[in-house]
Order: structure tokens, then sequence, then C-alpha cells
């Protein structure tokens, strides 16, 4: 059966919609993260975030206080997510949610109000109380940045750094993120996030360390639609689906990269 074709228009309404929303990839190997500027949670911070996969299992966020006690891990354990955090009285542990990977998106928020903190997912939420009399996260300029979809390999090395330190073990994650919104550095007020360029070979996009420890950027920030059309036309091409893509990639300059035998990745 051949696929109906969604009209240009609606496919470029699609594009600028996700220019807005500045989906990446991580693709789940033995080095690859992200890294994102220090999260500001105060009393009564937020932070949020939408992620898509087909795994299981795997990191999504971490950051912590330098490496003493205080810690936010967010994880798909099972196809569920699960959040592990401690304030000083000790590790809480939220769980929600099911079948989360099942390669749709999925929002995930964490909201703190003193000694509670609440994981909701798609609407969903669970509350957990902190114990002990103080519930700051640490002090901002000592904290960790924000790693989402692994750690960087340093670390291993560096254990003492980390308040939890079996989360360099975790599995990484392998899927889409999108939308990483919280309040960073002095700012109260949260915005959505930009990752950090820590090479000049890696630009603002996810990077995977090689083994002589040089950035290279072979997860690539990508566009959701990009995936979402080439999944779209998974079928045999006709000639205007190849007319439209190749203006759609010159338009916005979209080059793709392969280390796979098939799929595709995209860099801007």
């Amino acid at each position: 059966m051949r696929p109906t074709l969604l009209p240009a228009p609606l496919l470029l309404a699609v594009l600028l919609a996700c220019q807005v929303a500045r989906c990446f990839l991580l693709e789940g190997s033995a080095t690859s993260y992200a890294q994102f500027r220090k999260w500001n949670a105060g009393l009564n911070g937020t932070l949020e975030f939408e992620f898509k996969t087909e795994q299981g299992n795997g990191l999504l966020l971490y950051t912590d206080d330098g490496g003493t006690y205080d810690f936010f891990e967010v994880k798909l354990v099972e196809s569920a997510l699960r959040l592990r955090y401690n304030l000083g009285g000790g590790a809480q542990i939220v769980t929600v949610g099911h079948d989360l990977g099942d390669g749709h998106w999925h929002k995930v928020q964490i909201t703190r109000c003193n000694e509670n903190t609440t994981l909701t997912v798609d609407g969903v939420g669970a509350v957990s109380t902190s114990r002990g009399k103080e519930f700051e996260f640490g002090k901002l300029a000592g904290n960790s940045d924000v790693y989402v979809g692994g750690m960087p390999s340093w670390y291993n090395s560096k254990l003492t750094l980390l308040a939890l330190p079996s989360v360099i073990f975790e599995p990484r994650f392998n899927g889409f993120i999108r939308n990483l919104v919280y309040a960073d550095g002095e700012n109260t007020v949260p915005r959505r996030q930009e990752m950090k360029s820590r090479d000049v070979k890696c630009g603002g996009f996810p990077c995977v360390e090689s083994t002589n420890k040089r950035k290279s950027p072979r997860a690539l920030r990508v566009y959701f639609f990009l995936f979402q059309l080439i999944e779209y036309i998974n079928s045999p091409f006709t000639i205007g689906t190849l007319f439209l893509l190749i203006c759609l990639i010159r338009l916005y300059k979209i080059h793709f990269s392969s280390y796979h035998h098939f799929g595709f990745e995209a860099a801007s």
C-alpha cells in the first residue's frame, strides 16, 4: 500500500515547530552523553524534559553536589521512570509510569517544595518526603553540571567526585531528548537549556569521547521532524517525495552521517 504524503505546507509547519523544540539524539554508546548548565534547584525548583526511546533501561539525567551527599538521578528501569535523590537525610526513591520504552514521547517533571519532591510522568505523579531539617540541594557554586544520557568517562578515575558513584555504571540512554527546562546559575526563572560546548569539534552537539579522549560529533543534534519524515517515507519513494526531501535538506542545510549499515544521524 502506497503512503499518503503529507502536503508540503504541513511538513514545513512541523519543521518550524520542531526548530523551537530542538530535539537531540543520544546513540547510547559506551561514551555518549550531553552536558548542560547547573540546575538552580533551590527549595522550590522545577526541572522538566521529554524523551522518546524504545529501550526499557537507561540513565536519563544526573546531577549532584560535587561528591558529598546530595544528588538527583533519573533513569528508566524496566520501562518505568525512577527518580532516586538525596538531600542529605538519606536516599529516596520514587517510581512512576510503565511501558515508557514504547517509542512515543513522554514528559517528565520534577517539582520541589521544601522537603517534598514530586515526580510526574505524563500527568501522573508521586510524592516523596525527605528526612532531616535542611533541604537545599548542595551549594550552587560546587554542584556538578546536569548530565543527560550518560556520564563523562573521566569520572571513572574520580569516583570520589560523585555523590552517587554507582551512576557511572548505569546503562546509557539511547533515544531522543527535547525541551529540557529548568532554572540555571543565579536565575530563578526556568528556561529551555542549551547544551554546553565542551570542544570546538563538537560545537553544541552531544559528543562521543573517542579512545584518545578527543570528542567527535557522532551523536549529533537532530531535528525530530527529519526522523519522523524518514520514518514516514520508509517505503518506496515517489519522485515527489524525493524532491520534497531534497528541498528540505538544502533549505535547512542538514547533513547526514551514518555509522551503521542502516538508519541515519543528522547534524545541522
